[in-house]
């Protein structure tokens, strides 16, 4: 997937390519669950490879934000990275079941909703597998935290004070 150059004058057209994306990866996974796909096989491999280069560009959202989370163009970037995640959230962490000979699969609701647990590293499918694979060949893990309520509200209070302090010391030395 070709994505929009993240400029802070080109921000404006994130969010909608986040939204067309996040369309099309769904079109996709419905038309793989309905049962008269010709060719399963390739559905199942161009949603591995929008998953993957929804990965990066979370990654380079959030590496465009940290640079840029002074200039208030920026929030609109640090929205469509926030939709993205989620929506990777919910497709990775909801579980998912192989529907047979199509493979394609169902997103179920989250075991975790039912008894949360305080940390949790799941392999959602085979694709996730090779993807959890390949992390840990580079050194990086995923973990999945559940906080309270309360540690929400401390991390988020924290985060804000860091960056007043970043924006203060920047202030400071002018």
């Amino acid at each position: 997937m070709r994505w929009v150059p993240l400029e802070l004058g080109r921000v404006a057209e994130v969010g909608p390519q986040v939204d067309k994306a996040i369309d099309t990866y769904t079109a996709l996974q419905r038309q793989l669950a309905w049962r008269g796909t010709l060719n399963p096989s390739q559905l199942t491999l161009a949603l591995a490879v929008l998953r993957r280069s929804f990965a990066a560009r979370l990654e380079d959202m959030a590496a465009f934000y940290q640079a840029n989370d002074l200039d208030p163009r920026s929030g609109a970037v640090e929205a469509a990275r926030l939709k993205l995640k989620r929506f990777l959230r919910t497709i990775d962490s909801c579980g998912a079941t192989d529907e047979g000979e199509t493979g394609a699969f169902v997103l179920l609701a989250s075991p975790d909703r039912e008894a949360p647990a305080a940390a949790t590293i799941e392999v959602a499918s085979k694709e996730g597998a090779e993807g959890k694979a390949a992390e840990a060949q580079e050194d990086t893990v995923t973990l999945r935290v559940v906080l309270t309520a309360e540690e929400y509200d401390e991390l988020l209070a924290r985060r804000e004070a860091f960056r007043q302090l970043k924006l203060d010391s920047m202030l400071y030395r002018r």
